[in-house]
């Protein structure tokens, strides 16, 4: 009991003393008046500071900053004003109505209490009204914000620099460009000389450590992630599952020690106070960042195309133009690398308009003829049409193959930007240029590495849905997988292209990434038209709760059915009745929780049904007939499952009930699906309603003449003999009828199991076939007399 219950309480202590320190640290809340003059103060100092020419894009980003705060702090001054109200007005909906002109006066006390009631919901309606007005104007300047970043982005993208190759740009340029090179050379000769020679060996004793122990790490997850998942040069054939895990493990193995050191070094030359300061900083800072941006593109090409191992790649590309992809992309990858390292180790330093656009000029040019080599036709081709030598004078009587139109136009695109990046950086609009090149080469790695997380998550659905639990626990069949899966990748295709909206309109249009996660958010909380709120989190939250209820009762509905339903001494039909009914409650409590997540009262939603019902009694009757019929079915049980049965001449076994119609299968094995009402309004036989025990009629015909009671005791050894005839009630033999041509016997007997009726007859046959052929006793066939009408009489014998 100790040992249990000391962990109670020093839990009980910590929670106590964490709350203790929560209430202490919590500050104490300001006066509300305090609260709306800083609010004016805030949004007044903004308002003025809008209209400043000189304002940067820092100060404009902690004017959202401030701005936001000011927003979020008047919706919760104004939820809360909401909730006291809501809650003031349940206490006086409680008191009652007031008494009218001429009626009793109501208590003293009672008036009171609603009048400070009516005082304290004008008070927080003066709050409400308040916090409308700061969100309001907060709004308002954030749009101004908003536009004035537009506004001055296009104002950036078409101003104009110099001509980068005329003799005065150069001029300038060249020696500017040697100064700034000669600089960067000097920057650690210049930190060692100041700082690092005064620095003690020991200093440097904890980073080397760090680095080889993220050495050892990395290489011991990389011969992990290789052994286990990469590729097998063995594997002639692997399935598009493997090629896909082996890709991205060699992937992440390929990359992840030089990523994992080069991270190291960036987070520790970050941080304030270290080893490494000024320019030298800033340079290590923008290598790693390069360098990383490097070795994941080398590594990611090299783990899709796979140019060493054909079989494993992810694309159709033949083996020569992967690799010729894969050198193009690595150079790509490092000349953009190169000019990210230039940008950002200059970005403290002052360039000329000459020297940026020089600079410019060169690095766009590359990077936009990198990017047009790599989108030839030629290198995507799955495979390699052979060049044969055409005959003058032969006419094509095939016509050519139709290159892929979409391919074809996102070709057409990517040159065509890659073509206006170059060209306008040449005419001196170096700012448009660097962004047509920038957000091009951007816009590859976004749309790649969504590619990959396409391709990533519809192989984990696929393989989820194959899964044993969705197959045999949750008895999911191939035909409802296969239409989850369909409806699963839709939407993933759809969540990965709005991602990767989100993530380039910011790229394209200038706009900035506060506004849009402003707009995505407004957009998924909801959005009115008329008088109704349509909210996108609402609507996913509710099918979400009511999928995973569903599938909740289905896994109990499973366990009950296969677990714990047969270890009782229940009939398999009350059973089946069981699970059906638990089945139909959980469906209808999914039902109720999916409504409740969609914000829907549930008591509206009974008036609306209300008042839905006529309409719904007189258009789906047959419908809401066979759904009653199938409850009632299933609470009397007049059938159960498994049940052998015969209704308007179809006879056989019922296999299910559903909420509709129940199906029957025959003995010739086909299904009869029928009508739950018809069960119940037409006459139905059931063979096995309270037991299986049943009578089994042989019925025999012998020769007249025959011993009749030899023939009697013949017919219940047969039966008796019978290991499945019951002994009691005894077997008995009916002398039916003198009959034709016979005289025709019955034999009737009882088993335990109906089930068996046909082979027992067909059992007792046999033997009494056997045991009259032994005994002598004869079946006669059918006998009949004829007299022809036209027939002349025969002669009497002796008649001369």
């Amino acid at each position: 009991m100790r040992a249990v219950l000391a962990p109670v309480f020093v839990l009980l202590i910590i929670l106590s003393g964490l709350s203790d320190a929560a209430g202490q640290t919590r500050k104490p809340s300001r006066p509300f008046a305090t609260i709306t003059a800083d609010w004016t103060r805030i949004l007044d100092r903004v308002q003025q500071q809008m209209g400043d020419p000189l304002l940067s894009a820092e100060a404009a980003r902690g004017f959202r900053t401030a701005i936001k705060a000011v927003r979020d702090e008047a919706r919760q001054i104004k939820a809360d004003a909401e909730a006291e109200i809501a809650t003031i007005e349940r206490r006086a909906a409680a008191l009652g109505e007031p008494p009218t002109d001429g009626g009793l006066t109501e208590p003293e006390e009672i008036a009171s209490a609603r009048s400070q009631y009516a005082e304290d919901i004008a008070f927080y309606q003066a709050r409400i009204a308040q916090s409308e007005l700061a969100i309001v104007r907060s709004d308002e300047l954030d749009r101004a914000i908003s536009i004035l970043d537009r506004e001055r982005y296009l104002e950036n993208l078409l101003k104009r620099n110099p001509l980068p190759f005329t003799p005065d740009t150069i001029v300038v340029a060249v020696p500017e460009l040697v100064v700034v090179f000669v600089r960067h050379v000097d920057a650690p000769r210049h930190w060692w000389q100041t700082r690092g020679r005064t620095l003690d060996e020991g200093v440097w004793l904890a980073p080397i450590v760090l680095v080889v122990l993220v050495i050892a790490v990395g290489w011991s997850i990389r011969v992990v992630l290789l052994r286990r998942f990469g590729r097998d040069p063995t594997v002639a054939e692997p399935s598009y599952t493997r090629r896909f895990v082996a890709a991205i493990a060699e992937a992440i193995a390929r990359g992840i020690v030089p990523a994992l050191i080069l991270a190291l070094v960036w987070y520790r030359v970050s941080l304030p106070g270290g080893l490494v300061t000024g320019l030298t900083e800033t340079m290590i800072v923008a290598f790693c960042e390069s360098a990383i941006l490097f070795i994941l593109a080398w590594a990611v090409l090299r783990a899709v195309l796979a140019p060493d191992l054909p079989a494993w790649g992810l694309t159709s590309v033949t083996p020569r133009n992967a690799l010729t992809i894969c050198r193009h992309g690595a150079l790509l990858a490092a000349v953009f690398g190169l000019d990210d390292f230039v940008l950002n180790s200059t970005a403290g330093m002052y360039t000329s308009p000459e020297l940026q656009s020089f600079y410019l000029l060169f690095a766009n040019t590359i990077e936009g003829l990198l990017v047009l080599s790599l989108i030839r036709g030629r290198l995507w081709r799955s495979e390699e049409a052979p060049q044969v030598e055409a005959e003058p004078q032969a006419e094509a009587t095939e016509d050519p193959p139709r290159p892929n139109r979409v391919w074809s136009t996102l070709q057409l695109l990517i040159g065509g930007v890659a073509l206006a990046g170059i060209a306008t950086t040449a005419l001196g609009y170096s700012a448009l240029g660097f962004m047509l090149i920038k957000q091009l080469l951007i816009s590859g790695i976004v749309v790649g590495v969504l590619t990959v997380l396409r391709g990533l998550f519809r192989e984990l659905i696929g393989a989820g849905l194959r899964s044993r639990m969705i197959r045999d626990r949750l008895s999911v069949r191939h035909a409802t997988r296969s239409v989850v899966k369909f409806w699963l990748r839709a939407a993933l295709d759809v969540a990965i292209f709005a991602v990767g909206l989100l993530i380039l309109a910011p790229l394209w249009a200038g706009v900035a990434i506060p506004d849009v996660w402003a707009w995505t958010s407004g957009f998924l909380q909801g959005f009115t038209i008329g008088n109704v709120t349509i909210s996108i989190t609402d609507i996913a939250t509710a099918i979400a709760v009511f999928v995973l209820a569903l599938v909740v009762t289905r896994a109990i509905q499973r366990g009950l059915s296969e677990r714990i339903l047969p270890q009782t001494r229940l009939d398999t039909g009350v059973q089946h009745s069981l699970s059906a009914g638990f089945g139909y409650l959980g469906l209808v409590i999914a039902a109720a929780l999916g409504i409740s997540a969609l914000g829907i009262d549930l008591g509206n939603v009974a008036l609306i049904a209300g008042a839905l019902s006529v309409g719904i009694g007189f258009g789906l009757q047959n419908v809401v007939n066979n759904f009653v019929s199938g409850l009632i079915l299933l609470i009397e049980r007049p059938i159960k499952v498994g049940d052998w049965v015969s209704v308007a001449g179809d006879e056989g076994f019922v296999k299910r009930i559903n909420v509709r119609a129940t199906e029957l299968e025959t003995f010739h094995r086909a299904s009869v699906i029928i009508p739950n009402a018809d069960l119940l309004s037409s006459a139905v036989t059931n063979m096995t309603h309270k037991d299986r025990y049943g009578r089994i009629d042989v019925g025999v015909g012998v020769a007249y003449g025959s011993d009749t009671e030899k023939v009697r005791d013949i017919l219940l050894e047969c039966a008796r003999a019978h290991s499945r005839v019951l002994q009691w009630p005894e077997p008995f033999v009916v002398f039916q009828n003198f009959g034709e041509s016979s005289l025709d016997f019955e034999l009737r007997c009882y088993t335990a199991d109906v089930i068996w009726k046909v082979i027992i007859a067909s059992d007792l046959r046999f033997d009494i076939d056997r045991r009259f052929r032994e005994a002598g006793v004869e079946i006669p066939f059918p006998q009949r007399v004829v007299h022809h009408a036209n027939q002349p009489p025969k002669p009497e014998p002796g008649a001369a």
